[in-house]
């Protein structure tokens, strides 16, 4: 092999390492980002919204007849 061909083999490995690692920081990062995220407080609903008659709540719910 030549020195040329060395340096060039060289540099295309350290060029997939690069690559390899930029992709695993990312990865990375977004997992990160995603853990963080999931540790949050959930925030409160408020429901502003005008009352409507009983009926039509008990037959919009999905949940059994439980009463």
């Amino acid at each position: 092999m030549t020195s040329r061909t060395r340096l060039l083999s060289l540099t295309l490995a350290v060029a997939i390492n690069c690559a390899a690692l930029a992709g695993l920081h990312h990865a990375m990062a977004d997992g990160a980002e995603r853990a963080a995220l999931a540790a949050g407080e959930i925030e409160r609903v408020v429901v502003t919204a005008p009352r409507e008659d009983a009926a039509l709540a008990k037959s919009n719910c999905p949940a059994p007849k439980a009463l």
